[in-house]
């Protein structure tokens, strides 16, 4: 099968493959069915080798920001502390105030990552039940660095540590057990390149045990009622079943490339927009040594605006992001995710090129 070209690099949802989506086709099934529960046992093996962990990797049907939710309700009864470092990670400030509770943040300007010792200094000044991060930030291309802050975490406190991988998830190294990470969540449509709709996260006995300890975990939101469900083969309400069989697809795609592998392709395509960037003579908005290996903010040169470097790209059937939030004006965001090849994003760069020097028809 030829592979296809991809002209699509938003920073999620990203590109599928036709393959992919011609899986979601297939005849609807119940989902307590035995058909179902079959190929839901068979997928957990596989979501297990991209989490990396021998514990459960539970599914939910929503966006991210539903088992961001759920995991405070289900462990965190009243103080936590936010790393904030972009707009994601501020979203987990923001559902924890929603939820009422005592929430404090450590802060570091957009563009930069967290710095672990100021992670360090907050834990030595109050005890928290958990902590929140995103690992890599996609409002502005920042990878975080989680394996020195899990670290700290676990030096300085008995903090769970609750991590967003959402748009690092299958593009770049992620060991949840190795870095006594608590709860890892990822949506499906972002480096995994699957569609919408589903989001995979794990769960340690540590979240376990803690959220076991708690009442009023909702009935949606209760992570152990995930987890006793999927132990059961099978959701806690009718799940997006088509997204299920697009997700077992592509899941045997991972498997087949090796997660190694894809690890090392996106960070190449990293060095690649890098090598190109550094010849325009362009600006980052992230700092340097801490650029995700999934998407790239890029600032818009002098004289040149962001939003119209994107129409730009649009009329020559390139699709990119625009910048995020309060960098929306003067950043654009290249998504070099899920199944982009190097020479997909050639094509899209030759395209900047004649966009930025204003030859594109």
């Amino acid at each position: 099968m030829t592979r296809p070209k991809i002209q699509f690099f938003l920073p999620g949802p990203t590109y599928v493959l036709p393959e992919v989506r011609q899986a979601m086709v297939a005849d609807v099934v119940g989902h307590r069915s035995p058909g179902f529960k079959l190929l839901y046992e068979s997928m957990a093996p596989r979501l297990q080798a991209v989490f990396r962990t021998r514990g459960d990797v539970l599914v939910a049907t929503g966006s991210a920001t539903l088992v961001m939710e759920s995991s405070v309700i289900s462990t965190v009864e009243s103080r936590v502390l936010n790393l904030v470092c972009g707009a994601f990670s501020e979203r987990w400030h923001q559902i924890c105030l929603s939820l009422g509770k005592q929430a404090d943040r450590v802060s570091v300007p957009w563009g930069q990552a967290m710095d672990p010792d100021l992670v360090r200094q907050a834990l030595r000044r109050q005890r928290y039940e958990a902590v929140t991060l995103a690992h890599n930030e996609t409002s502005t291309g920042v990878i975080n660095p989680l394996e020195t802050i899990a670290r700290v975490v676990r030096q300085e406190s008995e903090a769970l540590l609750l991590v967003d991988t959402v748009s690092s998830m299958a593009g770049a190294p992620i060991e949840t057990d190795e870095w006594g990470l608590d709860i890892v969540l990822a949506s499906v449509q972002k480096a995994m390149a699957a569609p919408p709709g589903l989001t995979v996260f794990s769960l340690s006995e540590r979240a376990a045990a803690r959220a076991d300890r708690l009442e009023n975990r909702g009935f949606y939101t209760d992570l152990l009622r995930y987890r006793d469900k999927h132990r059961a083969g099978g959701t806690i309400t009718t799940p997006a079943v088509s997204v299920f069989f697009a997700l077992d697809r592509q899941l045997d795609n991972i498997v087949e490339e090796g997660l190694e592998a894809r690890w090392r392709r996106h960070a190449d395509l990293r060095e690649q927009t890098s090598h190109w960037v550094e010849a325009r003579g362009m600006d980052w908005a992230s700092d340097s040594g801490s650029r995700s290996p999934t998407v790239s903010c890029l600032r818009a040169p002098a004289g040149q605006s962001a939003p119209a470097i994107v129409e730009g790209l649009a009329r020559l059937g390139f699709t990119v992001g625009g910048g995020y939030g309060k960098w929306k004006p003067e950043t654009f965001r290249i998504g070099h995710m899920g199944e982009v090849r190097s020479e997909d994003l050639k094509g899209l760069l030759k395209a900047l090129e004649e966009v930025l020097d204003g030859e594109e028809r």
